[in-house]
C-alpha cells in the first residue's frame, strides 16, 4: 500500500551542501547517513506520482590524478615548408615546450646575452697618455687666474680625459641550468601562443628570388596574421639567405647555433626546422639530465639537405651557379646549362611516349640552344640576337680588336723592315697568327650559329610548328656552308704562317729551324689538300663546281715525296 507521506528537503541543506568539500572522503559516514535519510511530514492528500527519494551522494569514480610535469607530454603539429601545410602530430615533453612563463628567467637570459655581445672597446687617454709638453702653462701666482699645470690637463682642450672609459669586459655570469631553463621557457612561450611553427623539411627555396620569397611571406601572413618570421635552420641555406639579403632582411634567418633567447622573443613568429629544434632542446636540458652535452655528441644532427629540391632535375646545377661569384658566372653558366641538358634529356628518354617526355625534350633543346648562345657571345663579344638581326662578322667586337692589332703590327713591320728585314719578317709572323685567330673566331661563330638554329628547329618540330622549324633548318644549312669556308680559311692562314717561318729561318740561316718550318708547311699543305678533296667530293655529289686551291710553289706534297723515295 502506498505511503501517505512524501519526501521534502530539509530547510538549509542546500546551503550546507554548498559549503562541503567535493574531495573524495571529505564527507563522513555519519553525515552521509543523515543526508540519505528522507525528511517528510504527513499530509492528508494522495501521494504524488513524482514524489521520490533522490540520493545526493557525490561519486569519486571520475577523479584523475595529476601527473608531474616531467611525465606530461604535448602534441605539436609538424608542417611542410613553404606552404605550412600540416603533416602530422609529434609528441614533445611538457618540460620542453609547455613550461610556465617566467619573465624573471627570460629577463636574466636576455641581459646575460647582451652583456656577452657587448664589445667594451671604448677607450680614452688620460693626461699621462696624451702627447704634449710637461711645461707649466703659467706661474702659480700673480696672474689672478686659476692655477694650471701642463697643457695635458683635462680642463683644457686637447688634454686628457678624466675618468674616461677604458677597454673592459662587460660579460656577466649566469648559471648554465638557469640559461637552459630560459631557452625552453622562450620556446614554451611561443608554443603556447601558437607562434612556434615546426617544419619537417629543409627551409630552402628553388632560386634566390626576392619576389618568390616575398610571395611565400605573404602566404604566411595570410595564414598566421601579419608580422615577420624568424627562420631557424639546421645549417646554412644559401639561396634563402641570398634572397633575404636582397630584401634587406638578412638577419631574419639564423642557424640553430647562431640563434639566442632574445631572437626567439623578438619577431612575430618563429619557423624552425624539426632537426634544429631537436638540437636546441638536446643542448639546453642540462638542468633536467644533469649531464653536459659535448658539441661532438652523436645525438646531434649535423646535416639536413633539401632532398625535395635535389630530386628536381637540374636544381643542383642551378644552385651551384647561383652561388658562384658574379665575376665567374658567365664563364660557368654555359657549362652548367649543358650539364642540366644532359641530365634532363637522359631522364626524358627513360619515360614512355607522353606529354611529359615531349615537354622535357623540348626544354632540353631550348636550354641547349641558350647555352650555345652564351658561348657565341663569349667567343665573338656580340649577342646572338644582334647577329641574327644582320650584323656582319667584321663587326664582331673580338674581330674588330684583332683587326686593330693586325693594322698596328703591319705598320710596325713595314717600319721595321726599312732598317732590318729580318726583324720585320718576324713581326709579319705575329700578323699571320692574328689572322689565324680571326678566322678561328669566324669558324666557331658559324658553327655555334648552325647548332643554335638546329636545336631551336628540333624544339619547334616537337612542338608541332613545322613551318618555322623548316625555316630554321634552312638557316642552319647556310651556316654550315660558312663553317666549311671558314675552316678552309683557317687552314690556309696556318699555311701562310708556316711559309713565313720558313722565310725567317732562311734569313737567319738557321738550318734546324728551317727544317722544322718546312715540315710544318708540308703538314699544313696536306691538311689543305684533304679538305679540298672533301669539298670536291661533296660538290660532286651535289653537282656543283668547286674552285681549286693553289698550292705554293716549292712545296712538295707528301704523296709526291713518297713516290720519289720509292723510285730511289
Amino acid at each position: 500500500m502506498a505511503s501517505a507521506r512524501i519526501s521534502a528537503p530539509m530547510r538549509g541543506v542546500a546551503y550546507q551542501m554548498g559549503r562541503l568539500s567535493i574531495r573524495q572522503g571529505a564527507i563522513c559516514s555519519r553525515c552521509t547517513k543523515s543526508l540519505c535519510t528522507p525528511f517528510a511530514r504527513s499530509i492528508s492528500t494522495s501521494t504524488s506520482p513524482k514524489a521520490s527519494v533522490s540520493s545526493i551522494i557525490t561519486s569519486a569514480d571520475g577523479y584523475v590524478p595529476v601527473k608531474p610535469l616531467s611525465e606530461q607530454t604535448v602534441l605539436a603539429t609538424i608542417h611542410q615548408f613553404p606552404s605550412l601545410e600540416p603533416l602530422r602530430f609529434e609528441t614533445y615533453p611538457a618540460n620542453h615546450l609547455h613550461l610556465p612563463t617566467r619573465r624573471d628567467i627570460l629577463h636574466r637570459a636576455v641581459i646575460y646575452e647582451g652583456d656577452m655581445t657587448r664589445l667594451g672597446t671604448a677607450s680614452t687617454k688620460t693626461r699621462h697618455e696624451v702627447q704634449g709638453s710637461r711645461r707649466k702653462i703659467r706661474p702659480q701666482k700673480g696672474s689672478g687666474r686659476a692655477r694650471l699645470g701642463d697643457k695635458n690637463s683635462p680642463m683644457l682642450r686637447g688634454g686628457g680625459v678624466a675618468f674616461g672609459p677604458k677597454p673592459r669586459d662587460f660579460s656577466s655570469e649566469l648559471p648554465k641550468k638557469v640559461y637552459d631553463l630560459a631557452w625552453r621557457t622562450a620556446l614554451s612561450y611561443r608554443f603556447r601562443k601558437g607562434e612556434l611553427i615546426i617544419v619537417d623539411n629543409a627551409m630552402e627555396i628553388e632560386s634566390p628570388s626576392p619576389r618568390l620569397l616575398g610571395d611565400i611571406f605573404k602566404h604566411h601572413e595570410k595564414l598566421r596574421g601579419k608580422g615577420r618570421s624568424l627562420l631557424v635552420t639546421l645549417e646554412e641555406r644559401p639561396l634563402l639567405e641570398q634572397a633575404l639579403v636582397e630584401m634587406d632582411r638578412g638577419e631574419q634567418t639564423l642557424t640553430w647555433e647562431e640563434v639566442d633567447v632574445k631572437n626567439l622573443l623578438e619577431l612575430s613568429r618563429v619557423i624552425i626546422e624539426r632537426d634544429a629544434l631537436h638540437n636546441i632542446l638536446l643542448t639546453h636540458e642540462e638542468d633536467l639530465t644533469h649531464k653536459t652535452l659535448q658539441p661532438w655528441h652523436k645525438s646531434l644532427i649535423r646535416s639536413s639537405p633539401p632532398t625535395h629540391l635535389e630530386a628536381t632535375i637540374g636544381w643542383p646545377e642551378f644552385r651551384a651557379l647561383a652561388l658562384t661569384h658574379p665575376k665567374d658566372k658567365d664563364a660557368v653558366r654555359a657549362e652548367a646549362y649543358e650539364s642540366v641538358v644532359s641530365t634532363r634529356y637522359e631522364y626524358a628518354q627513360t619515360l614512355p611516349q607522353s606529354p611529359k617526355r615531349t615537354e622535357l625534350t623540348v626544354s632540353a633543346y631550348n636550354l641547349l640552344a641558350e647555352a650555345k648562345e652564351l658561348q657565341f657571345k663569349e667567343k665573338t663579344g656580340l649577342p646572338f640576337s644582334d647577329y641574327t638581326a644582320g650584323v656582319e662578322t667584321e663587326k664582331f667586337p673580338r674581330i674588330q680588336a684583332l683587326d686593330y692589332q693586325i693594322r698596328v703590327k703591319s705598320d710596325l713591320a713595314n717600319t721595321t723592315a726599312e732598317t732590318s728585314r729580318e726583324e720585320g719578317e718576324e713581326i709579319v709572323i705575329e700578323v699571320r697568327k692574328l689572322e689565324v685567330q680571326k678566322w678561328e673566331i669566324q669558324h666557331e661563330a658559324a658553327l655555334l650559329a648552325a647548332q643554335i638554329h638546329e636545336h631551336r628547329s628540333a624544339a619547334l618540330k616537337l612542338g608541332g610548328e613545322e613551318s618555322e622549324a623548316e625555316d630554321l633548318l634552312v638557316l642552319a644549312s647556310e651556316q654550315r656552308g660558312d663553317v666549311e669556308d671558314a675552316e678552309m680559311a683557317v687552314l690556309q692562314s696556318k699555311l701562310e704562317v708556316a711559309k713565313q717561318k720558313v722565310l725567317v729561318a732562311s734569313l737567319k740561316g738557321h738550318f734546324d729551324g728551317q727544317q722544322k718550318a718546312q715540315e710544318e708547311v708540308r703538314q699544313c699543305t696536306q691538311a689543305v689538300e684533304e679538305k679540298q678533296a672533301a669539298i670536291e667530293a661533296e660538290g660532286a655529289d651535289l653537282g656543283e663546281d668547286v674552285e681549286e686551291v693553289e698550292i705554293p710553289e716549292g712545296v712538295e706534297s707528301p704523296k709526291l715525296e713518297a713516290v720519289r723515295e720509292e723510285k730511289r
